[in-house]
């Protein structure tokens, strides 16, 4: 079966109209796709909606695409989940976005902790990690992008976080005792940068609400932590692994 091609258009449209991808998405279908006028392209516009579409022109540096019918299939997942990431190396908060994108984070909140490397990143990082956030958007079939604020400190990150609040930790209670419980209404998972976090912080998210958690005898990296742990609670609580949700 022909794989389903899709771009992103942030202001959508409607069955019927047509619409001018911007210059990165029209690049992307011009040479990376290399997609031709008559050829399907589906559309999303990063707030919950898809079209089925076909591309009328492209040429040029130019893609418009004529929509067709909405989808209203349930792709998102049913329980929010925000993934607090601690800042680590660069390549490592790019995997755990990619990663958590895919298995459906709701959010993703960046955060400064004791242990984090380097400078705050740069507009021009941060603006590249938006992107990998739509790129694994875009091929998971999602139809809405996770929310991505600017990095804050930790204190801050969790500030308003809503809902059943887990931070791995080694030496925690089990995941499994976590999970066993009833569905929250939304989970919040914090996860350390790389060596973790310090003793004060761990005391500081106990402090808000925060029960720490092992994920087992095995030692999980930063950027893979959270994808895990992210999975584990929507495989028990959400729809990854069923073919409809709970």
């Amino acid at each position: 079966m022909a794989r389903r091609w899709r771009a992103w258009h942030p202001e959508g449209g409607s069955p019927g109209s047509d619409v001018r991808l911007g210059d990165e998405e029209a690049h992307h279908v011009l040479r990376v796709l290399r997609l031709r006028a008559g050829e399907p392209l589906a559309i999303f516009d990063g707030a919950g909606r898809e079209w089925e579409g076909t591309i009328v022109q492209a040429q040029g540096g130019l893609v418009v695409v004529h929509l067709g019918e909405e989808r209203t299939d349930t792709v998102e997942a049913p329980l929010p989940v925000t993934l607090v990431q601690g800042l680590s190396r660069p390549d490592h908060v790019e995997w755990a976005l990619e990663k958590a994108t895919e298995v459906g984070v709701h959010a993703i909140v960046l955060a400064t902790c004791a242990r984090s490397d380097g400078p705050p990143p740069s507009p021009a990082r941060l603006q590249r990690w938006r992107r990998i956030v739509l790129e694994a958007a875009k091929q998971s079939g999602r139809r809405r992008l996770p929310d991505l604020p600017d990095p804050r400190p930790l204190r801050d990150a969790i500030s308003s976080i809503q809902g059943t609040r887990i931070a791995l930790q080694p030496g925690g209670v089990s995941f499994v005792q976590v999970l066993e419980g009833p569905r929250p209404a939304a989970v919040a998972l914090a996860v350390g940068p790389e060596g973790g976090f310090e003793e004060t912080e761990v005391e500081g998210l106990q402090a808000e609400g925060f029960t720490a958690v092992s994920l087992g005898p095995r030692v999980l990296r930063t950027e893979t932590a959270g994808p895990v742990a992210a999975a584990l609670v929507l495989h028990r609580w959400g729809d990854l692994g069923r073919s409809k949700p709970e």
